[in-house]
């Protein structure tokens, strides 16, 4: 879990947006996340791969193009509960530390004033 944790973040982003929204295309999930189509495709890919998101072709036609619905499996519904879970801890962290170096400075701010 502590690899490369911009792409678990974008892991965990591209799950929230399958989860609310299972009919996006890869275009659309690009677009919505900000990242390019390639790394979308890398990534719906690699989840597949994992087992925690499924791909299912709906087109009836073969002359179409294919169209393809992106599903949440129950594994990747356990791992985006383990990835968030992680992250709010991450952000705990960061917040404890953030807050702690506020009240260094604001008391240092303090003493500065008292002095003048």
């Amino acid at each position: 879990m502590n690899g490369d944790n911009l792409l678990n973040e974008e892991t965990l982003e591209l799950i929230r947006e399958i989860e609310d929204n299972p009919a996006s295309n890869q275009r659309v999930l690009s677009e919505k996340l900000d990242m390019s189509l390639g790394k979308t495709n890398y990534l719906l890919r690699s989840l597949a791969q994992k087992g925690w998101v499924k791909i299912a072709s709906f087109s009836k036609s073969k002359r179409k193009a294919r169209k393809l619905r992106y599903i949440l499996t129950p594994k990747g519904i356990e791992e985006k509960i383990k990835l968030t879970y992680y992250f709010l801890k991450v952000k705990e962290k960061q917040y404890n530390r953030l807050k702690t170096e506020y009240e260094k400075y604001t008391d240092i701010t303090r003493q500065v004033k008292q002095y003048k």
